[in-house]
């Protein structure tokens, strides 16, 4: 992992966890080991499009979505350490 890509995921989680909204909804980057182990979201909600550091990065993503027309309900999951966007298609 590059030492920026560190240090801004650290500065980011930090925030996060102050509860300060100045952090930006940034997608964590997806690998070929990483694995979803957020629970599936209930109600149809099965297709896992991304983790978010913050709640509103989730929401803002997922209405998103609504608006361009690619799903029609989105859920934003608790993970470990983001927030897991489900929808229904």
């Amino acid at each position: 992992m590059h030492v920026r890509t560190l240090l801004s995921a650290l500065a980011a989680i930090a925030v996060t966890g102050l509860g300060l909204s100045a952090a930006p909804a940034v997608a964590a980057p997806a690998t070929a080991s990483s694995h979803v182990a957020a629970v599936r979201a209930a109600d149809g909600l099965d297709v896992h499009r991304g983790k978010y550091v913050t709640l509103g990065g989730c929401q803002t993503a997922g209405q998103q979505g609504i608006e361009r027309g690619h799903w029609d309900r989105y859920q934003c999951a608790d993970g470990t350490f983001f927030w897991n966007l489900w929808t229904n298609r």
